[in-house]
């Protein structure tokens, strides 16, 4: 798992480097993932989006580009300098999500939320507690958006783990039967679509 140093020395290389490692683990499917996530939203209306884990912007430009108000946080500085860079306009935070969100967002309300390959540096409870601080600051028929490394069974994950060299043991990747169930018991409404060999969307409602 890496540090915020380490996302700080990737920054400059980020978005170039991940088009070469879009085959296979961990980023197979990483585009097709970030266009799922981006028709997900009603772009008919001005709307707020709140990008958890924004990195360099790469998920949230195009919706800034068609005239969505866009939020971002990211516990590093260099990723959110480039950020600032593509969407001069956007409001950003230096914060590290793993300790909710920072006090000046909490009064705010999203259309939506969004992240993507963030949330898996949470441990499963930490991920169900987040989400349930994120309904919070959903307007009315806001929607949270969670893209990330996933599967649709711990069974999947399982077969996926012991075929896939080089496997990240430090990360804690979802699984759509657990979470659902999970959020469901919670009374939040959920539903998964599994995008590629390992990687999917995850929509709260």
């Amino acid at each position: 798992m890496l540090s915020c140093t380490g996302f700080d020395d990737w920054s400059g290389a980020y978005d170039e480097s991940i088009s070469k490692l879009c085959e296979g683990y961990p980023f197979e499917g990483y585009y097709e993932v970030l266009s799922f996530v981006n028709q997900c939203a009603d772009l008919s209306n001005g709307i707020r989006v709140l990008d958890i884990g924004i990195g360099t912007g790469l998920l949230t430009k195009e919706l800034y580009q068609q005239g969505a108000e866009i939020y971002g946080i990211d516990f590093s500085p260099k990723m959110l300098e480039l950020a600032k860079h593509c969407m001069p306009n956007g409001k950003f935070f230096c914060h590290d999500f793993v300790n909710g969100l920072p006090v000046e967002i909490k009064p705010i309300k999203f259309n939506y939320i969004i992240s993507s390959y963030a949330i898996h540096h949470l441990d499963n409870d930490k991920k169900l507690s987040f989400i349930a601080e994120l309904k919070d600051s959903l307007e009315d028929n806001g929607k949270i958006i969670i893209a990330d490394i996933a599967f649709r069974t711990k069974d999947e994950m399982k077969h996926y783990r012991e075929n896939t060299k080089g496997w990240d043991e430090d990360e804690i990747y979802m699984t759509a039967d657990e979470m659902t169930e999970n959020l469901r018991k919670r009374m939040i409404n959920s539903t998964y679509t599994q995008i590629s060999s390992c990687a999917g969307v995850l929509e709260i409602v």
